[in-house]
């Protein structure tokens, strides 16, 4: 009867998950720009995220997804390859410098740029219940201006899907077809309020 009670109890609570949704998410943006400055900002780099997480296959996917995002606000794609070239030259050439607000300016002088956006990927993390898994993503952002280093705008968001299963077997299959919509769901919540290209807005 107690295991009866308890199971009745599990299959409530996992209802009452699935009915408030399968995401939930936090958000926390901050800007920084004066109108002037956000003018001034066309190209913007996209520099290797911050693997707070060690997830490299999930690093490398909300960098690919925050690049394509700036493009759909106006901002030219510029190319990983051409940014990693420049940050390796820099790093062998000023091993000093660890500050932001001069590292960003430095960058941005050797690459004739206007911003450069920062990732921190601080969570990916998969967790499996009995009948349920959750996937959580957080991470930060920051764009920074390339020619003083001031921060322009900030966000912060983390967000948490979850999935339904009766075995671990499903549970993965779900989970790992969830993953990749995780993460363009933390991007698009986190990049909605970065201004778009001046460019579009004319």
């Amino acid at each position: 009867m107690f295991r009866k009670i308890n199971l009745l109890s599990y299959s409530a609570l996992l209802a009452l998950m699935i009915l408030a949704g399968c995401s939930v998410g936090k958000q926390a943006a901050v800007m920084k720009e004066s109108h002037s400055n956000r003018k001034d900002v066309r190209l913007i780099a996209v520099i290797p995220v911050l693997n707070g997480a060690s997830d490299q296959q999930a690093a490398l996917m909300l960098r690919d997804k925050v690049l394509n995002a700036l493009y759909f606000k106006g901002y030219p794609r510029i190319p990983f390859q051409l940014v990693d070239e420049k940050q390796n030259d820099l790093q062998h050439e000023e091993k000093s410098l660890q500050d932001k607000v001069e590292y960003s300016r430095v960058l941005g002088e050797k690459m004739k740029i206007d911003a450069i956006l920062y990732c921190d990927l601080k969570e990916n993390r998969t967790v499996y219940y009995p009948l349920y898994s959750p996937i959580s993503v957080a991470a930060d952002f920051e764009l920074r201006s390339a020619r003083t280093g001031q921060l322009l705008w900030r966000n912060s968001h983390s967000t948490v899907r979850r999935n339904v299963g009766i075995s671990k077997t499903s549970l993965r299959l779900k989970t790992s077809q969830d993953y990749e919509p995780a993460i363009q769901e933390l991007v698009d919540k986190a990049m909605q309020s970065l201004p778009e290209s001046p460019d579009v807005l004319g």
